[in-house]
């Protein structure tokens, strides 16, 4: 599994965070850390960077690898 580091300027509350960790779970992943405050998060996925964005895109987020 590959770790990545993202900014998700739409991620706001509570629900937006069980939300991506839901999409993240869903796709094999898992959520090592997130901050509401600075709206980013770092992920652990077993796919590419590509793919990640995808299943982010699909739950409604925008996101970027930083």
């Amino acid at each position: 599994m590959a770790e990545f580091k993202l900014k998700i300027p739409d991620m706001m509350c509570q629900h937006c965070e069980k939300r991506i960790r839901g999409a993240i779970g869903g796709a094999g992943g898992s959520v090592k850390a997130l901050d509401l405050s600075s709206k980013e998060a770092v992920v652990e996925f077993p796919g590419a960077a590509d793919a990640l964005l995808s299943v982010l895109d699909t739950a409604g987020y925008d996101a970027e690898i930083i």
